[in-house]
């Protein structure tokens, strides 16, 4: 599969505005909501002004993920970067609605991981998901990770507090 991963920068900004706005439905069927407030295009541009200086400083790196033809497809990102000795980021992925099912994500978790242990520097990668998004938790057994731990009533998701699935991947 030929994908490419991209950072964050104000040079792909509308497009992942676009992304967001017509997956946000989508997204929100098993992910708690970011509100309303994050969709306003002012308060959007600001986020990614803040992800970019972030970057900067390797506070988290948010990379979207383009296809073969060069389009965006969805995003995979690291977050919660803690820099002391576990050196442990949290991952985080998305793809479109219309993208889902391709072995996008796969194939992104498997890059972002290479990028992660081998340029980010990190020892563990966690990640998280819910009992019912069987998909997500196949994107990280396929990539080596192991479930560690299960978190009751931990997200809310439309209005009905769901649990996590805890995954965790450590350095080989």
């Amino acid at each position: 599969m030929d994908i490419s991963l991209e950072l964050v920068s104000e040079k792909n900004a509308h497009e992942i505005y676009n992304f967001e706005i017509e997956n946000r439905a989508y997204f929100e069927e098993t992910i708690p909501s970011r509100g309303d407030e994050y969709y306003k295009t002012e308060i959007f541009h600001k986020i990614i002004k803040e992800i970019i200086e972030e970057q900067k400083h390797g506070q988290c790196y948010m990379h979207i993920i383009r296809n073969e033809s060069g389009e965006m497809v969805g995003r995979v990102n690291f977050f919660s970067i803690r820099k002391d000795e576990t050196r442990t980021a949290e991952l985080g992925y998305r793809i479109g609605k219309n993208e889902n099912g391709k072995g996008y994500a796969t194939e992104a978790v498997r890059m972002a991981l290479e990028k992660g242990f081998k340029y980010y520097k990190f020892r563990k990668i966690e990640a998280g998901t819910s009992p019912d998004n069987i998909g997500s938790q196949r994107v990280l057994e396929k990539n080596g990770f192991l479930m560690t731990k299960r978190i009751e009533k931990d997200m809310d998701v439309n209005g009905e507090w769901v649990d996590s699935l805890i995954f965790e991947k450590i350095m080989a």
